[in-house]
């Protein structure tokens, strides 16, 4: 029976082990750009406070995130109703289309675009029609 699990239980180990990397490269991805931003800003808005007013970067920093906020939510609120009326089989594909889209948009260019195509077809000396 073990010759049987082997296999098994080495895709569930190298499974775990993909995952496990996926999850320490953002550990650092988040460590070493994210939290000297959040850093930066953290002191930019101490001097900010001390230069400008505690009160009067207050309420700067509270009308952006407002105004910020209200957008996100209408954002949200479409994208929920947007996804509320799909099918639950769409729904349950939608994430695999989404997969598979960005793995194809990161391995495979197409060599040429349409506007390319439309440019050199502009220079082309006319057919003499009779």
């Amino acid at each position: 029976m073990d010759y049987l699990l082997a296999p098994l239980f080495w895709l569930l180990s190298l499974f775990v082990s993909i995952v496990w990397w996926i999850f320490t490269q953002l550990v650092w991805i988040v460590l070493w750009l994210l939290l000297p931003i959040a850093i930066a800003a953290f002191i930019a808005l101490r001097v900010a406070e001390r230069v400008l007013g505690q009160e009067r970067v207050r309420a700067w920093v509270k009308a952006r995130s407002q105004k910020y906020g209200a957008s996100a939510s209408n954002r949200i609120r479409r994208l929920v109703f947007a996804l509320g009326v799909l099918p639950i089989r769409v729904l349950f594909w939608l994430p695999i289309y989404a997969l598979w889209h960005s793995i194809v948009s990161l391995l495979w260019r197409p060599k040429w675009s349409p506007w390319q195509r439309a440019w050199a077809k502009r220079w082309r000396a006319e057919p003499k029609v009779r």
